[in-house]
């Protein structure tokens, strides 16, 4: 390993790592959206002067990001014909008789769809699916989802244009001098590691998921409980009812957790206490039972202040230092979840009837913020009554900032919430509303996937070229309207790749993946190069978990192509041991917004995941590494 001097190159260099190691620590930690993780990382390399304005923003002009772009907006316009939904609903769906039958067919379909179209447009149409049909049948979703959600995944490896990471990958390889991939040539080894994934899951791993049955319209019924605070109505059926803490269970299905009377915690234990006008029943229970018992008489549902467009400024929260404990005490499983509360009437309930679960995904701008802050009312016509996440939930909704794969029961007029699933960034579950769809459109569409597919297939047209050119003739045709083929396109995944794409160029240009290739060969010597590409394949299955699996291969990439021309390999093995293990992370649900998307919907909790994907990660990580030094021989001949 050559001496390291300390001078000013290796002062960058050491601010690059440190910028490198926050950036990562962003990403796990979620304080912040990654796309916003990944802007600050390329500002800082820009205000340090480690890179140059030309350099740092050169991602957004890169053709990796220009490719992801354009084949977003192909999966838009395949989306808009209808045809996913067609699909999904009219030949799908009667399978939903049998569980194992129709996992197999759901698996099947989408795999073959995500091969040539976004996976997260495929997945975001089947969801609804998958609830309907197993709400008619009573088989669980969660037994469902979760291999849907895989299946897509490993479609998306056996084809050029089936995920980002792929384009990624090959683009970065183009823009080294290196020959990239061809359309199907990532499927030599994607495609055993798809009929792997489908055995393993269907003999073993489905054993590991959750057995949520429900018949109701929103899983989330089923999936959690909440809390609720409703207020005694002065002179109403409730005002000087006796407190009866053990006939509450019985009597409503639901948990009198706690009592407050003028901001003070009353003991609901006390003989002979009586309900007073103004107080606050803190309860927990099913969301139906919470809405249910707030319609009887001399009883309001209350929800977070500041959240409905005509409401008064919120008052001060006159909670007692005991309360908190009350809260506290609900914090008990993986998953929490509760209600916050403004005074509304069971009259107003039934004047909203509409519920939907909506999922936040990481394409959504109120990630890091909270509904307060954003005034989510006023910006969507509806209101959120419900907050549900993995892990710890303390805080009162209004005041939480969000995260990327939380679920908020949304109520509003079905206007409202039509308008809502056609937001980018939300998943709206559980309700008829869908985008406007354009049959007539289906031919030409089709026609031009099969051109773009065609002309990379033969090598005709770059891929950036013919799908950017297929975009075109979308528009031009009107298979999609420019304002959708704009919205189609997902800004935060931009930002990302924009942003790790500058930080390998940093870690290019101030040596460290010098430094880093200089050790790795010397390791070489002891270990084979066999090794080094397993450590490539493993570190990207790590940091895919963490992070995104495109911004994964944009870190990694450059450290791998200046490995290999340290070693003398070939680099395309490395680098599709790199893209290869960033698709290959399935033991957490951080890396994949697919994941996340059927996070709440699955009634999952966190360990699910992991008990599911642990053995998977190892299994497609054995035939990967045997695999890929076959049709990419470490050994340049």
């Amino acid at each position: 390993m050559p001496e390291i001097a300390f001078n000013s190159e290796t002062l960058k260099a050491v601010v690059t790592l440190v910028i490198l190691a926050a950036t990562l620590y962003g990403f796990v930690s979620e304080r912040l959206a990654p796309d916003v993780t990944a802007l600050l990382a390329l500002l800082a390399l820009l205000l340090t002067g480690i890179l140059t304005p030309l350099e740092a923003f050169s991602g957004f002009s890169h053709p990796a990001t220009i490719s992801v772009a354009a084949v977003l907006v192909l999966s838009a316009a395949i989306e808009r014909t209808g045809a996913l939904t067609f699909v999904a609903r009219r030949l799908l769906t009667p399978l939903g008789k049998s569980e194992l039958l129709f996992t197999v067919a759901i698996m099947l379909v989408i795999s073959l769809l995500s091969a040539f179209v976004n996976n997260t447009a495929a997945v975001a149409v089947f969801i609804p699916v998958v609830i309907e049909a197993c709400r008619r049948s009573g088989a669980s979703p969660g037994r469902v989802l979760m291999p849907m959600s895989h299946a897509a995944t490993f479609g998306g490896m056996c084809t050029l244009i089936g995920t980002s990471t792929n384009l990624v990958s090959h683009e970065f390889a183009l823009s080294q001098g290196l020959p990239g991939f061809s359309m199907f040539e990532l499927g030599k080894v994607g495609l055993p590691m798809l009929v792997a994934g489908y055995f393993y899951i269907l003999l073993v791993g489905r054993r590991f998921l959750p057995d949520n049955q429900t018949g109701d319209r929103l899983i989330v019924v089923s999936a959690g409980h909440y809390l609720a605070e409703l207020t005694v109505e002065p002179g109403g059926a409730w005002d000087t009812r006796p407190v009866r803490v053990e006939n509450f269970q019985r009597d409503f299905d639901l948990e009198l957790i706690g009592l407050r009377r003028d901001g003070q915690v009353i003991e609901t234990d006390r003989p002979g206490l009586n309900f007073a006008s103004r107080d606050s029943l803190l309860v927990r229970g099913q969301l139906e039972h919470v809405l249910r018992l707030a319609a009887n008489d001399g009883l309001e549902l209350r929800r977070p202040s500041g959240m409905t467009p005509d409401t008064t400024p919120e008052t001060p929260d006159t909670t007692a230092p005991g309360a908190s404990s009350v809260e506290a005490t609900l914090s008990g499983s993986e998953t929490e979840a509760s209600i916050d509360t403004q005074t509304i009437s069971p009259s107003n309930i039934r004047a909203l009837p509409h519920l939907a679960e909506v999922v936040v995904l990481t394409t959504s701008g109120l990630i890091g913020r909270t509904l307060k802050a954003t005034r989510f009312a006023e910006r969507y016509d509806a209101v959120v009554v419900a907050l549900r996440r993995r892990g710890d939930l303390r805080e009162r909704p209004s005041r939480t900032p969000l995260h990327a794969g939380d679920m908020l029961v949304v109520e509003g007029e079905r206007e409202a919430l039509t308008a809502l699933a056609d937001t980018p960034g939300f998943l709206v579950v559980g309700t008829p509303a869908r985008p406007e769809e354009r049959p007539g459109k289906l031919i030409v569409t089709l026609l031009t996937l099969a051109a773009v597919i065609t002309s990379v297939t033969f090598g005709l047209l770059p891929i950036v070229t013919a799908a950017t050119a297929g975009c075109a003739v979308m528009m031009l045709t009107g298979s999609l309207r420019p304002r959708e083929a704009y919205q189609a396109i997902d800004l935060s995944l931009v930002f990302l790749l924009a942003g790790s794409l500058a930080l390998g160029v940093a870690l290019d240009k101030t040596g460290v993946t010098t430094v880093l290739a200089a050790w790795l060969t010397g390791l070489t010597g002891v270990t084979g190069p066999f090794v080094v590409m397993a450590g490539f394949f493993f570190v990207s299955v790590i940091i895919s978990e963490l992070m995104s699996n495109s911004g994964t291969v944009a870190l990694l990439g450059p450290v791998a192509i200046s490995v290999a021309a340290k070693m003398g390999v070939n680099p395309m093995a490395l680098l599709a041991a790199v893209t290869f293990g960033a698709s290959a992370a399935f033991a957490m649900p951080i890396g994949y917004q697919t994941s996340l998307m059927i996070y709440g919907p699955g009634g999952y909790r966190f360990r699910d995941f992991v008990k599911m994907g642990i053995a998977l990660d190892i299994i497609l990580a054995v035939l990967a590494l045997w695999l890929i030094p076959y049709f990419w021989p470490l050994v340049k001949t």
